[in-house]
Formats: C-alpha cells, structure tokens, sequence
C-alpha cells in the first residue's frame, strides 16, 4: 500500500495550531475558523511539508 501524499488531513493540521499561535494569526488577519483562510493556511503548511522533503531528498543524494 502507497502512503497518502499528505499524512495529516487538514482537520488534524488545524487542531495541531495551539491557542496561543490561532490568537496571533487572528491578530494578522488570518482566522482558521473562516474556511478560506483555514484552507490557505493548510495548503501553506503542505507546501512548507514538500519542501522540507525536498530537501531532505536533495541532501540525502548529495552525501552519498
């Protein structure tokens, strides 16, 4: 069985974000409880995943 391509589905992406970082992203204009804005917000986190994986891939070819 292949893995999903994103481990965590965007539910459990938004419980992940702690009260403390959903109150400053209030303060910034981004509430994870508008739909629009949790949507954006999840799909930043998922590109900020592929490119860690990226990375990890590139420097893992690099060393060997």
């Amino acid at each position: 069985m292949r893995p999903a391509r994103y481990p965590h589905s965007a539910a459990a992406i938004l419980r992940s974000v702690p009260p403390r970082d959903r109150a400053l992203l209030l303060q910034l204009g981004l509430d994870l409880d508008n739909p629009a804005h949790a949507e954006l917000f999840v799909e930043g986190v998922r590109a900020a995943d592929d490119a860690l994986a990226d990375q990890v891939r590139w420097e893992r070819e690099r060393l060997r």
